[in-house]
């Protein structure tokens, strides 16, 4: 199994437990969701430092630097969302599968604009997943 699935594997475990305990937090806790979403991007703010004391050695390069500083904010903006929608008592289990319909836009903006084009062997695969995960979007939403 290439590496890339193995990190892939790992950060949906912790992108699932993350969502958990975000609800019970908000649950447990008494506090409106920007101050949750602040105090969540504060704990990825000391993870990376953490990473960046143990690792020092990285370059910058102004270019890529800003387009990651976007996506972060972007990113930010997403969880935001979730933030809001755990606080107005949504359940994960209902939740989590819309906010990831994610994956068919990520595949979607991929092909159209990184040229990203799946083999041939791949693309009935690529759209029935694709189907699968709307499919399944729409089923645990209504």
């Amino acid at each position: 199994m290439p590496n890339w699935i193995v990190y892939g594997i790992i950060a949906s475990v912790f992108f699932a437990l993350n969502t958990i305990l975000y609800k019970v937090a908000a649950q447990k806790g008494n506090f409106s969701p920007y101050y949750g979403s602040f105090m969540f991007g504060l704990g990825v703010v000391l993870i990376f430092g953490l990473f960046l004391l143990f690792k020092p050695s990285f370059e910058f390069e102004l270019k890529s630097s800003s387009l990651a500083l976007i996506a972060g904010m972007i990113w930010g903006l997403g969880f935001l969302a979730i933030a809001v929608a755990i606080a107005q008592k949504a359940d994960i289990a209902r939740l989590a599968p819309i906010y990831n319909t994610n994956t068919i836009l990520a595949v979607l903006m991929a092909i159209i604009f990184l040229k990203e084009i799946p083999d041939v062997s791949q693309v009935y695969r690529i759209i029935a997943g694709a189907v699968l995960i709307v499919i399944g979007a729409i089923l645990v939403s209504v």
